[in-house]
């Protein structure tokens, strides 16, 4: 499967070349930035696998396994401490990100000193991750590997960096181990990662260590104990070696391999990610391709009768086309005027949103916060001002983080719905330009279906930095000292509340403008897109004109060239058209081949 991915991945990225190339060749630099753009995407197409479970359930020998190399280090004791995102390159690279925003290129000797619990505790190097690229065939599909710290060990900052990625996620493998139950905290941790992981495969690791009969029993007993969690509905989990697997591909031994299951995990691994995303983007792709290759061969059938055409019938037609282009031009930007009121409107919407969300929640925090305070022993102002500053900090952020997912999943919805019946109004004008143009030269023309527009995303972080300030806290006032414990303690509740309601306002407008701008930037982006979109046929199509206009003019023998030359991009233009017609029936018979199984 991923072989083939890889192989409609080449062949369309040769296609969108020889087509650029073609429009360079008529001076067409509007299709040539659109087609640069598309090829782009595409070779930045990628799919982020999540290595999840627990600490010492094998994940980093899984990602080694599927890799056929020990790129990562592993031991016996808890290790995995940082992130550690794997790419395809060249060769093999490492670069460490830290907080403060540097980075620093190391050796791959060298990855243990910065990702390991015991060479980097509590991450006292303030690394942010890991990044490493590496020659591998399995990444060269596009796939992004990110090898997660385990959660449930005793390092708690361990398991906070493992949740922080579940979001970024196209899908999961989570790794459980067969010597070792389904734990409590594994459970707790799955019902999280259902809410973020859109698809999540389970490897039951170490059967190799097993008798086969033990391995079968347990393996029955995590399929039944899944089932209850995914509410009855069969999961993918497969038992494997990763370690076994590992030898196997190092060894080049493909009885060893078999024998590991990583070969059948990885074909189902495969088979979703060509179906899944890959096959989605290869076929926007492919669709786009084709749309421009339609307005191109317009282009050349323009020029072709523009020549053959008398001064007069020329003229005329030339007049009428100005016209009719310069009305849908109009009614583009009125188009994208509209475009803007609307998202406008959803920027409003937000706003009332997290306004709404603040004063209802701000009461049930200020409660559970006198709750909290209520049941804290005060033994010093410092220590249990701490506490609940650190409750405070993190009652805001689980609330908000929350909050911010789900609100961003529901203005993302809102804005492709947007944005797609805006594109298809463009789309719409777009053709209405073609057909135009081929009415009034008396040509046909090839009318292609427009796919989705695919938007990105963007990195947020919440700001809980206190304001600078030369007054003193109010835990290290002197007096406090003095205080009795209970007034020592609804002063320090008191503070805390205050503290409560400022991080809550300021993180909700955090967020609102995280929303807010994020929406601008898209719709900034897809304005952009619609308006280079009919410029770049409009003026395609004025271009031929003109060409044929001044080729009136020339020689017999210029005229013949140019005509040769017309027939010669002609036959570049049909084919590229099949290759990009194949790959799209490919795609729509592995779609429909899909749904008849899975059905």
């Amino acid at each position: 499967m991923l072989a083939q991915h890889a192989a409609e991945k080449k062949a369309l990225a040769e296609a969108l070349e020889e087509l650029m190339q073609l429009a360079a060749d008529r001076e067409n630099r509007f299709a040539v930035g659109l087609l640069r753009e598309t090829k782009q995407r595409l070779e930045r197409e990628t799919f982020t696998l999540v290595i999840l479970g627990e600490f010492k359930r094998g994940k980093s020998t899984f990602v080694n396994a599927l890799l056929g190399e020990a790129l990562l280090p592993t031991a016996i004791v808890p290790l995995t401490a940082i992130p550690t995102i794997i790419q395809y390159g060249p060769r093999t690279t490492a670069r460490v990100l830290f907080l403060d925003g540097s980075a620093r290129e190391i050796g791959i000797h060298e990855i243990a000193r910065y990702v390991t619990e015991k060479e980097n505790p509590g991450n006292k190097k303030q690394v942010r991750e890991v990044h490493i690229t590496h020659p591998s065939p399995f990444l060269q599909q596009g796939v992004m590997l990110v090898d997660t710290p385990g959660v449930g060990s005793v390092y708690q900052h361990n398991t906070e960096a493992a949740y922080a990625y579940l979001p970024r996620s196209d899908a999961a493998v989570f790794i459980l181990s067969v010597d070792i139950p389904l734990s409590k905290s594994e459970l707790a941790y799955l019902q999280d990662i259902k809410q973020h992981v859109g698809k999540l495969f389970f490897a039951v690791n170490k059967v190799d260590v097993v008798a086969d009969d033990d391995a079968r029993e347990a393996i029955a007993f995590t399929r039944e104990v899944l089932g209850g969690v995914f509410d009855g509905q069969e999961v993918p989990l497969l038992p494997i070696s990763a370690r076994l697997a590992l030898e196997a591909k190092r060894e080049h031994n493909g009885d060893k391999l078999e024998r590991s299951g990583m070969g059948t995990f990885e074909a189902l691994l495969g088979e979703f990610i060509t179906r899944g995303k890959g096959r989605f983007v290869r076929e926007v792709t492919a669709a786009r391709a084709l749309r421009v290759l339609s307005e191109l061969e317009l282009e050349l059938e323009i020029w072709r009768r523009a020549v053959e055409d008398t001064v007069e019938g020329l003229n005329d037609k030339i007049r009428r086309f100005n016209e009719e282009l310069e009305r849908l031009e109009q009614e583009r930007e009125d188009s994208i005027y509209l475009l803007y009121r609307e998202v406008d409107r959803l920027g409003r919407e937000v706003e009332e949103d997290m306004t709404a969300f603040r004063d209802a929640h701000a009461p049930k925090l200020l409660e559970q916060l006198e709750d909290f305070g209520a049941r804290l022993e005060v033994r010093s102002a410092r220590e249990a001002a701490r506490q609940l500053k650190e409750y405070v900090r993190e009652t805001v952020r689980a609330t908000l983080d929350a909050k911010r997912r789900s609100a961003r999943e529901a203005l993302q919805e809102k804005f492709n719905a947007v944005a797609a019946r805006f594109f298809r109004r463009i789309e719409d004008i777009v053709d209405r330009m073609m057909a135009v143009s081929a009415e009034i030269f008396e040509v046909s023309v090839e009318q292609v279906a427009a796919k989705e527009y695919i938007l990105g995303d963007r990195r947020f972080y919440f700001h809980f930095a206190e304001h600078p300030t030369f007054i003193p806290t109010l835990e290290d006032l002197p007096v406090m000292g003095l205080l009795p414990g209970r007034l020592l303690r609804r002063q320090l509740v008191g503070n805390a509340r205050k503290m409560l309601l400022e991080l809550l306002d300021r993180n909700c407008g955090r967020v609102r403008e995280d929303l807010v701008e994020g929406l601008k930037e898209e719709v900034r982006d897809v304005a952009g897109e619609l308006r280079l979109r009919a410029d770049a046929v409009a003026r395609g199509l004025r271009a031929a004109l003109e060409k044929a206009a001044a080729q009136r003019n020339a020689s017999a023998a210029e005229r013949e060239a140019a005509e040769r030359t017309r027939r010669g991009q002609q036959e570049r233009l049909q084919w590229v058209k099949r290759t990009l017609k194949e790959l799209l029936d490919r795609a729509a018979e592995g779609a429909a081949c899909h749904a008849t199984r899975h059905g």
